[in-house]
């Protein structure tokens, strides 16, 4: 008990160095992810160098298999270990690589290759963040006491939103002036990993509460210790109800994989305006959603994300009768307001739903349960509208129709998901 104690009294006088220290991660990574992380500028530079609808589709795609696969591996070698901050360092870093790599050669690949050679890159991406996944996000609630957790949370991801509204800016200026030329995208992938990389050191700031193996396994995983953690994630019904609700977050990343290439191509928008004021719209809504509903803590759990879905579902359908430039800046905004309730109330959520002390096995497994649904759905996007190509619009259109249908079905088992599930008499 006076253990117990005395780790809590430590995170909690830890609060403001931690929050310090994961937040000035997320400044760094945040204005280099809108180059690549549900980027309308990687949509639009993808298709200047000849990538396919389908190929567009694939990069979420390969997110969540790299996600799903590697996550499996982190956990399986950090999940025992009390202390994890060495391993979330040395696995951000290996993340800013590749883009370092494919920046500085970028200007000397044949252009025949250089959409191949992206996806090689992207795929190495993808992979070291399944490392970093489960990992960052179990480290980032056990250094916080839990009634505080949310709160650094929206902090960290409230910071990282206004980088990246800070690095959308930077590339609309960059496209307004230099189009997408080969000289200027390799500068800003080059930039990418070294804010990548320089970033991932913040995390020594951070303090781990001492040693306590009380909840910590007790060695590495087998195969034996997957699967009964995995019976663990079965037999918890209402938590398989809020992965179910997550097919709003992936069916919305799918639209947010199409709609900038839809708008200039069928609606007359500037390719500078779609790559930057689109994704500076994004992240302004989620800026002021995470003061609303992480700082100031505005309404339970439950009703966050039942609104964020709402969100996403008006956004698309909206999207669907858009023919001006407000229009679309209006479904950015919605969309802004989904995504950063999903970012930042996601690790908390998982944590509360599987009700163990460690969900390093959650964060790991969850995206393995959840793959054919988040792999399948911006790929097959992207096909049907490879398919559809001879009919214009429409073929955008009809694949956001299915995805707002997704959406919807998202929406509905988020309402039946118990967020109190210690509380039964209690509604969320």
């Amino acid at each position: 008990m006076t253990l117990q104690k005395n780790s809590a009294e430590t995170i909690d006088d830890s609060f403001v160095r931690n929050t310090i220290g994961i937040s000035s991660v997320e400044f760094f990574w945040g204005l280099g992810l809108p180059v690549i992380f549900e980027s309308a500028f990687l949509q639009i530079f993808l298709k200047q160098i000849g990538a396919s609808n389908k190929t567009v589709g694939l990069i979420p795609s390969i997110l969540t298999m790299g996600v799903m696969l590697f996550s499996l591996i982190s956990a399986w070698f950090t999940s025992h270990l009390v202390h994890k901050k060495r391993a979330v360092v040395l696995s951000h870093l290996s993340a800013g690589i590749p883009f370092l790599l494919f920046g500085t050669f970028l200007p000397y690949i044949d252009e025949s290759c250089r959409v191949i050679i992206f996806l090689a890159c992207y795929t190495i991406f993808a992979l070291a963040l399944g490392l970093i996944m489960p990992l960052w996000q179990n480290f980032t609630v056990k250094i916080f006491p839990p009634d505080k957790t949310l709160k650094a949370s929206s902090i960290m991801i409230t910071t990282q939103v206004t980088a990246k509204l800070l690095g959308s800016i930077l590339i609309f200026k960059s496209v307004e002036q230099y189009s997408f030329s080969i000289k200027s995208a390799s500068l800003i992938f080059i930039s990418v990993g070294l804010l990548f990389f320089t970033g991932s050191f913040f995390f020594l700031i951070v303090h781990e509460q001492p040693g306590n193996s009380l909840h910590t396994r007790s060695g590495p995983h087998n195969l034996k210790s997957f699967a009964a953690s995995a019976k663990h994630i079965f037999r918890n019904r209402n938590y398989l109800k809020y992965l179910a609700g997550t097919t709003e977050a992936h069916s919305t990343i799918a639209v947010l994989s199409f709609y900038a290439n839809y708008a200039v191509e069928f609606k007359g928008i500037e390719k500078s305006i779609a790559a930057g004021i689109f994704v500076a719209c994004i992240y302004s809504s989620g800026v002021l959603t995470n003061i609303l509903l992480g700082w100031l803590n505005l309404f339970s759990l439950k009703a966050k994300f039942i609104i964020a879905r709402i969100s996403a579902v008006t956004g698309t359908v909206i999207l669907i009768l858009a023919n001006t430039l407000p229009l679309f800046l209006l479904v950015s905004l919605l969309f802004g307001f989904s995504r950063g309730v999903n970012q930042s109330a996601h690790a908390p959520a998982v944590k509360l739903l599987s009700g163990l002390d460690d969900a390093t096995d959650y964060f790991a497994i969850s995206p393995v349960i959840i793959f054919p649904v988040s792999f399948s759905i911006p790929f097959i996007s992207g096909i049907i509208i490879d398919m559809l190509s001879g009919y214009g619009a429409a073929s955008y259109i009809t694949v956001f129709i299915i995805l707002a249908s997704l959406q919807v079905t998202g929406l509905i088992f988020t309402i039946y998901t118990d967020f109190n599930p210690g509380l039964k008499n209690v509604k969320a």
